[in-house]
This record gives structure tokens, sequence and C-alpha cells, in this order.
């Protein structure tokens, strides 16, 4: 279960990671919607599959609970902004200030991924 999650949240890692960075320096488009919208099924995965580790396990601690809960609903929305912004084809025109908040989001999903590490590899010492 545990090293089900770990993959899907590295998966997820390496999507996000590729999808801002690759979005940021070639602006929006279709296929940063697409290898986002991978990188954020993979988080909802690691997400289930660590919450269901910590039901049986033991709880994770509080504040990386509400780490990953925000970094989570920060990328459902990123993505929402990209692919409305994509619809409307209006992604040059946004593309200045969502990548701004891009690496926002970003930033803190980095938090929530560094946190839940930090705090298993407490657990295990």
């Amino acid at each position: 279960m545990l090293l089900k999650a770990v993959m899907f949240m590295n998966l997820a890692l390496i999507f996000y990671s590729y999808a801002v960075f690759s979005g940021r320096k070639e602006g929006l488009h279709r296929k940063h919607l697409l290898v986002f919208g991978i990188g954020l099924f993979f988080d909802y995965l690691g997400t289930r599959q660590m919450n269901l580790f910590a039901i049986a396990y033991g709880k994770a601690p509080e504040w990386h609970n509400l780490t990953g809960i925000l970094s989570l609903a920060g990328m459902a929305f990123h993505f929402l902004l990209a692919l409305i912004a994509t619809l409307l084809q209006k992604a040059d025109a946004v593309n200045r200030t969502f990548h701004r908040v891009s690496l926002t989001i970003y930033s803190l999903w980095l938090v929530a991924f560094a946190s839940g590490a930090i705090s298993g590899m407490m657990r295990i010492s």
C-alpha cells in the first residue's frame, strides 16, 4: 500500500514538474494540460493510497494533512484554470499571470510532498 502511494506521488512529481516548467518555457499548450491532468490523477491516487495507509497504520501528522489537502485542491484549481484557458483559446492572454500562479501552487505542492516524505521517514526511525 505504501509503496504504491510513494510510486504514485513520485509520478505526480514528474508529471507536474514537466507540465509547470515546460509550460512556462513554451507557453500553455494542450500537451501541458494533458500532462498536468495525468499528474493530478497520480496525485489523487497517491493521496488516496496514503489515506488508506494512515487509516490502517495510524494517522499522519496534522500539518501534513493540511498541506496535502491544500496542495491537491490547489493543483485541481490550477488544472481547471489551464483547462478553461485552453478551451477558451485564451492561453496566450493568460500565460504571464497563469505561470506566476502556477509556480506558487507548485511550490505549495512541493511543501506537501516533502513534508510527507519527511514525516514518513521520521515514523520509520
